[in-house]
């Protein structure tokens, strides 16, 4: 399946990238509409875990990866 997004314009479809589909191919087309407050590009999940964070444990970020695979893949 393949998700085309853009806007609706003077009766065109205009997407927001060019799209390539082989000439008279038969296609059904869904019509979602979106707020003018959500725009589906820009949506992340930047800060979405940020309520399961442990604060003590902050300082022990830095050099956190490093260690583990360190210990991981160490040399016995």
């Amino acid at each position: 399946m393949l998700v085309i997004t853009g806007i609706f314009e003077n009766e065109r479809f205009i997407p927001d990238k060019p799209v390539s589909l082989p000439q008279k191919k038969k296609v059904t087309v869904i019509i979602e509409e979106q707020s003018e407050e959500r725009d589906p590009v820009i949506h992340s999940a930047f800060g979405r875990l940020q309520a399961y964070a442990n604060p003590s444990l902050i300082s022990e970020e830095q050099g956190a990866w490093e260690a583990a695979a360190a210990e991981k893949y160490a040399i016995r």
